[in-house]
């Protein structure tokens, strides 16, 4: 129970990030702490803009998804791949910082570790709970 609690949870906070970028990207970039005006990315085209909400969003949404499957199904194995988003995400923040020195911005680091941590005890019960 504790283990779909969880992926659940993660779920759920995904799907509503993935939204408020469908409803309101201008207030989803500020939460994530891009202060440069949203209409200002990709110039005159808007490609960049096109590009920004519409990456920001899948990648909300299928960790969303994909954490509510698995919480629903009591099945681990959907788990996986929310774990590799948020994952890397975390790793790729911290490589940003050192190999190309922007700040770290530690909330957002931080719940990503959190994230996964839950998501890898997640699995981890999931598993114990099926053998």
């Amino acid at each position: 129970m504790v283990a779909r609690i969880l992926s659940g949870l993660i779920g759920v906070i995904m799907l509503i990030s993935a939204i408020n970028w469908i409803i309101d990207p201008v207030s989803a970039a500020a939460s994530l702490q891009i202060t440069e005006s949203l209409s200002a990315v990709g110039g005159e085209t808007l490609l960049g803009r096109n590009t920004l909400i519409g990456d920001f969003t899948s990648f909300f949404f299928t960790a969303g998804i994909l954490s509510c499957i698995g919480s629903y199904k009591n099945e681990y194995e959907w788990l996986y791949g929310p774990l590799a988003l948020l994952g890397s995400a975390a790793l790729f923040r911290l490589s940003a910082g050192v190999m190309h020195g922007t700040e770290f911005w530690l909330p957002g680091i931080m719940s990503e570790i959190l994230f996964s941590i839950m998501l890898i005890v997640s699995i981890n019960l999931m598993k114990k709970s099926t053998a």
